[in-house]
């Protein structure tokens, strides 16, 4: 229970790390470029992050590792998530 505990806590910290990165490549799209693994320059637009979300969602559900829920979580996962990113609400209490 005490170890299922930390690694929730780890994934939340995580998440919320991601998060924060993520909001501020959309913010700062422009002033500092971000590349890809050939160098090109990957601007990072609200319908970019949206497409990344859905491509990361579909390889949770497709394997999903050790058992954290449901289809129906990791999709609400992914939309609070989303959501948090373009509403710019990034600390989740």
């Amino acid at each position: 229970m005490a170890r299922e505990r930390v690694c929730y806590m780890e994934d939340l910290a995580t998440d919320r790390i991601y998060r924060l990165m993520i909001a501020q490549r959309l913010r700062h799209n422009g002033h500092v470029p971000v590349t890809d693994e050939a160098g090109k320059i990957v601007v990072h637009t609200p319908e970019l992050v949206s497409r990344l979300f859905d491509e990361e969602l579909e390889k949770l559900i497709t394997n999903p590792g050790r058992d954290l829920g449901t289809e129906e979580t990791f999709r609400e996962a992914r939309r609070i998530s989303e959501a948090m990113v373009f509403n710019g609400e990034f600390d989740p209490i």
